[in-house]
């Protein structure tokens, strides 16, 4: 206290202002005065006098409280605004979400699209003539075809490498390849022998050495033959009307009018215990009625129900070693191919009863029953698997406004034959389109989606090489690829041209075959892109390699038909586009010349005879021609879903398609309430985004790209979220298999099926509800709100009723706020406030997760494209398990994908 005291009494030496607090003399012991501790004093100084406080200002009169509170409402408001437009982005458009390293994206500067126009028609069709070249394309289909090139072969890496190349020479912005190890399927021994009752060998039927059915069970079947037609559900059936049942027999069956694989599926229903398939001489017949295939030529197929590795259903394979067990989606018994002289020695001992007139000669019989000690027919199959590395190749064009948006184009590379159809027309036209489009680009007009160019490896058993690497990003790819192309056997006739696709795409094709002249009219308007969002396109007049001077529209329609019956055909399981729509939730086709049904030229795929003189000859020498006009219809697609502001994508068919298959049981009398109200809230979900893209701004970026990320929502919602990928990995309820889809509830009900016990008929009653819900789930997609579908409310008693009951008894979706009750976009913030449909709530947006938009630019650090990837797939419990639409994952654990 002394110390203190003495502070306050005394000034320091030299007067002046000095610090409040004590230190060390720098000086040392002798430089001022000591404390008790040794410690030098600084002396504060004295106090002076106080200063005359300024008087204070009178009170500045207050604000009314009503109109405080009207001021910081008005704030909060305007605040409000500022962050909904500016803080939110919703996935689906790709770059520009934000600034990137490179700087701002081009539309954030104003948030209006680029008015870069595409190049006018005559330049469109110089580019047309110079890249398409016709030598150029027979010239690849010669080089592919010239010896066979089996999946993981030396000659398909080979081949590979000569596929890389090109991309890398045509000027894309990258090329790479990707290897996938899996285990492939192999021929093994087999033979067919007549034996005797104790099993001893007869007599042997000559096999074709080279052919074999890929994913065949191996093992033995011994006893009697049936003759089968082509194995359809309608061929058994009169076999079972005619008192011939293939029960423990062998079942033989013509190939064609159907996948090989659901004959065999079929054949094991009915209880038989092996299948032989063969290619009969009056399906495979050439022009004019002349020889078709060898008579000792059998057709290499494969058996899995699906595609993809059946070892690694839903998920890529991380091994080229089988396991030991069996796995799901191949069938019990074993098959092989025979050729069709082998087949005629086979026919010849049938007897029995006859075969109706429409399945072949009349004298036909349908069975060989072998009597007691008679004469056994011995089927033996010791096909397996080796393990092999398939190698796809992939070239991107990137994107200019959205290069994180991609349109994919692919083409089959491998085939166990020549494959001049199979595989050489396809990777010939998906480098001529690469040639094109980078040509397009150093020509200045830049697409604002990127292009992605993919030869596969693998088609051969079950495009294996696409399925394993789609399935390698099942929550991202539906979010970040628009469209699959698919060029496989693009080329098989001149007959007609058929497109066999997703709904969503259907009116983009007939505008494709439609619109002629310059400037895009006298065409087919299309109703998604109302007013011009873009400058138009220019539509070149695709002609008919037949007829000249027509379009392939004109071609295509007969009078007093709708051209869609003649053209559009649902996807099948041996599609390449399948896997795609079914498993991934990505629109897709798969468009080419074909020849009439029993054609000579499909008849030769997985032959030594698909060599391109057979191709060239069933083509009368054409073959440049027909590919230039397939080649000219990719290209239109390319380039509408690559330019358009907003995807030319039409979800309203989702609603016809529904239609379509309800409408069969309906004519029988079965109301299902519950799913025509689910299918009545996805019509009328898509009639209200046609509206609101309809009376917005074309040029707002911002709302282009969330009507995309609608639009391509709706197809991915349509994958089933109640069955897991790993058993029913093409969940997809109108295109896909399995007892969970439309199809086969439809068959089921229309069989009556479902009145046996209790049991049975709740099952199906759950299963109509689920189908419902994820049908109430597109409408929510389509709406931009996920959260609020109603509720499926009381099922009530199908066969009583007709029907599961209303789904919340809302008798529509407005009075239950359901899809499309999202009133005007000021009232509910619109749907980026609500996170759009791809968010899931108030959680950023698909870059925040870990997306490709996360790292900036994805041609700049190195991601899953340089591994065939769509993102930055880390973890996926960083970005795979979000929960959201499109995954259906579970939203309060965030478990997985199911």
């Amino acid at each position: 206290m002394e110390t203190l005291r003495r502070c306050f009494r005394e000034r320091p030496p030299g007067g002046g202002a000095v610090s409040y607090s004590r230190h060390r003399d720098p000086r040392g012991a002798g430089g001022g005065e000591q404390d008790e501790e040794g410690d030098p004093i600084v002396r504060l100084p004295r106090p002076g006098p106080r200063p005359r406080r300024r008087p204070r200002p009178p009170p500045r009169p207050r604000l009314h409280p009503l109109a405080t509170l009207a001021l910081g409402s008005a704030s909060a408001f305007l605040a409000g605004l500022l962050v909904a437009g500016i803080g939110h982005v919703p996935c689906g458009g790709g770059a520009g979400v934000g600034p990137d390293p490179g700087g701002p994206a081009p539309e954030e500067a104003g948030g209006v699209a680029s008015d870069e126009a595409p190049p006018t028609w005559p330049r469109l069709r110089e580019l047309l003539q110079r890249h398409l070249r016709e030598e150029r394309v027979e010239a690849w289909v010669r080089e592919v075809s010239a010896a066979p090139h089996g999946a993981g072969s030396e000659r398909g890496r080979g081949l590979a490498q000569a596929v890389l190349s090109a991309m890398v020479g045509a000027g894309l912005s990258r090329a790479w390849s990707r290897p996938q190890p899996l285990p492939l399927p192999t021929r093994g021994s087999a033979s067919l022998l007549w034996v005797d009752a104790g099993g001893r060998e007869l007599e042997r039927l000559r096999l074709d050495p080279e052919a074999f059915c890929a994913w065949s069970t191996p093992g033995n079947a011994t006893g009697g033959l049936v003759y089968g037609h082509y194995g359809r559900p309608q061929d058994l059936a009169l076999l079972r009307a005619r008192g011939v049942s293939p029960r423990g027999n062998l079942l033989l069956l013509r190939l064609g009018r159907g996948p090989p694989a659901a004959k065999v599926a079929a054949a094991a229903g009915a209880g038989a215990i092996g299948v032989l398939l063969y290619p009969d001489p009056q399906d495979t017949a050439g022009p004019g009625g002349g020889p078709g295939l060898g008579g000792d030529t059998a057709v290499t197929v494969h058996v899995q129900e699906g595609s993809g590795d059946p070892y690694s259903r839903g998920f890529p394979s991380f091994t080229s070693r089988a396991p030991p067990h069996r796995p799901p989606g191949l069938p019990p018994i074993p098959a092989h191919p025979l050729s069709a002289a082998t087949a005629t020695r086979l026919l010849r001992v049938l007897g029995g009863p006859r075969a109706p007139a429409h399945w072949g000669p009349p004298s036909r019989g349908l069975w060989y029953r072998p009597g007691p000690g008679g004469r056994r027919l011995r089927l033996s199959v010791a096909a397996g698997t080796t393990p092999g590395t398939l190698t796809s190749v992939f070239g991107a064009l990137e994107g200019r406004l959205e290069p994180d948006c991609y349109i994919i184009v692919g083409a089959q590379r491998d085939s166990l034959g020549p494959g001049a159809a199979a595989s050489g027309v396809g990777t010939a036209l998906l480098l001529e389109l690469a040639h094109l489009f980078a040509a397009m680009g150093r020509d200045g007009f830049q697409l604002r989606r990127t292009l992605l160019f993919v030869s596969w490896d693998g088609g051969e058993f079950g495009h294996l090489g696409a399925t394993e690497w789609l399935e390698g990003y099942p929550d991202l790819l539906h979010t970040k690829a628009a469209a699959y192309i698919s060029l496989d056997q693009a080329v098989l006739g001149d007959d007609r041209l058929v497109a066999k696709t997703s709904p969503t795409l259907v009116n983009l094709i007939e505008s494709a075959l439609s619109q002629v002249g310059e400037g895009g009219g006298g065409g087919v308007p299309d109703t998604w892109v109302t007013p011009p969002l873009t400058p138009p396109i220019p539509h070149p007049k695709v002609e008919s390699p037949n007829e000249g001077g027509k379009s392939l529209l004109e071609q295509v329609t007969r009078p007093g038909r709708a051209w869609e019956s003649d053209v559009i055909r649902p996807l099948p399981p041996e599609s390449g586009a399948f896997p795609f729509t079914a498993a991934a939730g990505v629109p897709a086709v798969e468009l080419g010349f074909d020849e009439a049904p029993g054609g000579w030229s499909r008849a030769a795929l997985g032959t030594r005879e698909d060599t391109l003189g057979r191709l060239q000859g069933r083509l009368r020498g054409r073959l440049p021609a027909v590919a230039r006009a397939v080649a000219a219809v990719a290209a239109h697609l390319l380039l509408r879903l690559g330019h358009d502001a907003r995807l030319p994508l039409d979800p309203g068919a989702l609603g016809d398609a529904l239609l379509r298959r309800l409408a069969p049981l309906q004519a029988r009398g079965l109301s299902l309430q519950c799913l025509s109200s689910a299918r009545g809230d996805v019509v009328r979900a898509a009639e209200t985004l046609r509206r609101e893209m309809a009376g917005s701004e074309g040029t707002n970026e911002r709302l282009n790209r969330g009507f995309n990320t609608r639009i391509m929502a709706a197809e991915a919602s349509l994958l089933s979220p109640f069955v897991s990928p790993l058993v029913t990995p093409f969940r997809h309820v109108l295109l896909g298999q399995g007892g969970h889809t439309l199809p086969a509830l439809a068959a089921q009900l229309g069989r009556g099926h479902g009145r046996g016990t209790r049991g049975d008929t709740g099952h199906l009653r759950l299963r109509l509800a689920l189908l419902a819900w994820t049908l109430q789930g597109t409408a929510g997609a389509l709406a931009g709100d996920t959260w609020d579908r109603g509720d499926v409310g009381d099922r009530g008693e199908i066969w009583d009723q007709g029907g599961l009951g209303d789904i919340g008894d809302h008798g529509d979706s407005w009075d239950h706020g359901g899809p499309g009750d999202n009133g005007d976009h000021g009232d509910n913030g619109d749907s980026w406030d609500r996170g759009g449909p791809a968010d899931n709530g108030d959680h950023g947006d698909n870059w925040d997760r870990g997306g490709p938009g996360d790292n900036g630019d994805t041609w700049d650090y190195g991601d899953t494209w340089d591994r065939g990837g769509l993102g930055d797939n880390r973890d996926y419990e960083e970005n795979g398990d979000r929960g959201g639409p499109g995954d259906h994952g579970d939203i309060q654990d965030h478990g997985g994908p199911w």
